[in-house]
Parts: C-alpha cells; structure tokens; sequence
C-alpha cells in the first residue's frame, strides 16, 4: 500500500499537512479556514469526516486556526499533550481530545505515531514520526534551534518535513520590527536556511536516500530558491549527496509517495 503526503499550507500565514495511507488519513495541523482544508481533502479525494484524527503540533494560531470548528464538525478526535490542550483552553470544548504524552507512541487505524519536544516558543512543541507499513514521516516545523534529540528522532523517516523559515541576512532587512526579529533569531523562534541544512546533514549522515521538504518559508525573509539553493549547499559541504530537497509552496499542494520513492531506491541501488 502507498504512503502519500500532501502539504496543504506551509508558512506563516497556515500549515497543515495530509497524510494518507490506502483508505485512511491524518491530519498535523490546521491552520487555515475551515472551508480551505474541506476544499482541499476533497481535492485529494477525501471527505473530511474520513480523517481519523487532527494531530497539532503546539497551540499556535497557524497551525490550529480551525482545528476545533473541523473536529466538531466532523467528530473528528484531536491529539496533542496535555500542555498544549491546556493552552489551547476554549477552543477544544466539546472536541473529543486524545491526550498523547511527548516521546509517547499512538496507534491510529494504521498509523503509529510518535511525539518528540522541539525547542520553540510554545507551551509544550512537538515534532511527530508517522509510521504506516514499511514507511515513516518526520514532521519538526516550528523550532528556533535542534538538538540531537531531534535529529535521532528525525532518523526514521523517508520523508523528512523540516522548518526552513528564513535567510538570516535577508531577515534583517525584512519589515518586521526588531523585537519580532529577535523572536525568530531566537533558539526558541524559527530556523534559517543554514540550521535547516545542517539539520538535515545530521539525519542523513547514515547515508539512507530521503526526501527533504522544506516548510514554514517566510515570504518576506526568504525564498523557495534561496531556501533550496543554501540548503543544499550545507549538504554538499556536508558530503551528503542523498537527501533530495524541495521548498514547500505556501498554498499549493505538494505530495510525495511512497511508490515514487521506492522507484527512485531501485534507480540508485
């Protein structure tokens, strides 16, 4: 059976990631309208009420804006931890909850998933793994810094979702006042392309091909190329020739599958 990932929102302005597996699907995050991810699950030929579970990541607004109307809605059941539900406060009453402790696993249909902390400004931020079949996700979106705990957790998957959220020059030159600056400099903020790659060089050390996407790109302080092209070039430096590295678009989808991976295995085998 095929694995597919399709990010529906990626950035500042809503995330929210699709993950399907033959006839079941999650959701990590929900952060755009209602009516855009109805829009969009229809889209990749799925009726909303057919997602097993929403999955949030932390509590902010971009990436829980309609978690709670589209739960209700759909009696769709929303996993998070116990700080973040609590964060979350009003917005998940009458929501049937599903407390998952971090570093905790969960059995889904299909799925098994697993937490791990990220460093960022949040009450308790999460990165998830999403295991179906033989295949695995990483998703770690927001995050001001990476540790070794989560390159390790980063370690098993094929595909790997990874904030890349600005170019570090350019951002200070960006129309944000300094003290929203320092947010993102931060080690609890968002990381730049550099971190990014870097990150990305650790997990991939071992030599095993993956897919890297890289999302949460910030349109004033960065780009799909110049995300690409500092990416790749700090695995280059790194000697890691085995990741293939694309920047998520803000609104388009954008899917990978696990069929189309597994023909690219062979190809380079």
């Amino acid at each position: 059976m095929t694995l597919r990932v399709t990010s529906l929102a990626s950035g500042s302005s809503g995330n929210a990631l699709l993950v399907q597996y033959d006839a079941d699907a999650l959701l990590i995050d929900c952060g755009v309208s209602q009516r855009a991810i109805e829009r969009q699950l229809r889209g990749a030929g799925l009726e909303p009420g057919g997602v097993r579970a929403v999955l949030l990541t932390h509590e902010h607004g971009d990436h829980t804006h309609c978690a709670g109307p589209l739960a209700r809605r759909y009696s769709l059941p929303v996993v998070a931890n116990a700080p973040t539900l609590m964060a979350l406060g009003v917005a998940m009453d009458g929501v049937a909850v599903r407390e998952l402790r971090i570093g905790a696993f969960m059995e889904i249909g299909p799925f098994v998933v697993q937490s791990f902390s990220v460093p960022h400004d949040a009450a308790a931020p999460v990165g998830y793994l999403v295991r179906a079949g033989r295949w695995c996700v990483g998703v770690a979106v927001d995050l001001g810094s990476w540790n070794a705990g989560v390159a390790m957790a980063l370690q098993a998957a094929d595909l790997l979702v990874v904030e890349a959220n600005h170019d570090y020059e350019r951002l200070r030159s960006a129309p944000y006042a300094w003290p929203v600056k320092q947010r993102i400099y931060s080690p609890l903020g968002h990381l730049d392309n550099v971190e990014a790659g870097r990150l990305l060089a650790q997990v991939a050390a071992d030599g095993r091909r993956r897919t890297a996407w890289l999302a949460h790109l910030s349109q004033e302080a960065n780009s799909p190329q110049i995300a690409t092209r500092v990416v790749s070039g700090v695995l280059s430096l790194a000697s890691v020739s085995c990741v293939s590295v694309h920047a998520l678009p803000r609104r388009a989808p954008h899917t990978w599958e696990s069929d189309r991976h597994m023909e690219q295995l062979e190809l380079f085998a």
